[in-house]
């Protein structure tokens, strides 16, 4: 995020998709702790807290961080995948951790924990991160060279589409297409 103002619009974005939280953990970034935040907390009920100066063992947020940065080292070097969707294997990482039982959560996964129900996990075993699919030309004319193109999977697009539609880049062009035939 370049600017405070995107913060407080991924905080509102949070707030809207997932429903508030009940605590805003931060290292004391000018753009958590402005007014503007802690309006939106009192609003919502939020409380704050804040880790000391250079103590980031205090948050334990970061441990996470570092574990799915590690994670998405790993996913891009064993595919091949470029430097340039690092972005987009970070989104895949923290999507199926979220899938994931974890023991610290008696076993649960996180989205379960948030929703109170399971979530289903088939999405997840489709495709992996980078693997090259083909997908349907939306808008192909007979006759025509083809009906389908080469992409890469590059994740699951759980806000568009139904349950089963993933998130394809396009060899060509290097979009982002969403399709739920693959």
């Amino acid at each position: 995020m370049k600017t405070d103002k995107e913060f407080v619009n991924a905080l509102e974005d949070h707030i809207r998709y997932r429903g508030a939280m009940d605590k805003l953990i931060s290292d004391r970034a000018q753009a958590e702790i402005s007014k503007k935040v802690t309006d939106i907390t009192r609003a919502y009920h939020i409380d704050q807290w804040q880790s000391e100066p250079h103590h980031q063992h205090q948050n334990f947020a970061e441990r996470r961080i570092a574990t799915i940065e590690a994670n998405t080292n790993n996913v891009l070097n064993k595919t091949g995948a470029p430097n340039s969707t690092w972005l987009l294997c970070v989104t895949y990482i923290c999507y199926v951790f979220n899938h994931l039982a974890h023991e610290s959560l008696d076993n649960r996964t996180p989205l379960e924990i948030l929703n109170g129900s399971t979530p289903d996990i088939s999405v997840l075993l489709q495709f992996s991160f980078w693997e090259p699919v083909y997908y349907r030309i939306e808008d192909a004319t007979f006759p025509s060279d083809g009906t389908e193109k080469r992409g890469r999977f590059v994740g699951i697009a759980d806000s568009v589409g139904d349950a089963l539609t993933y998130k394809i880049l396009t060899e060509d062009t290097n979009r982002i297409l969403f399709r739920s035939s693959v």
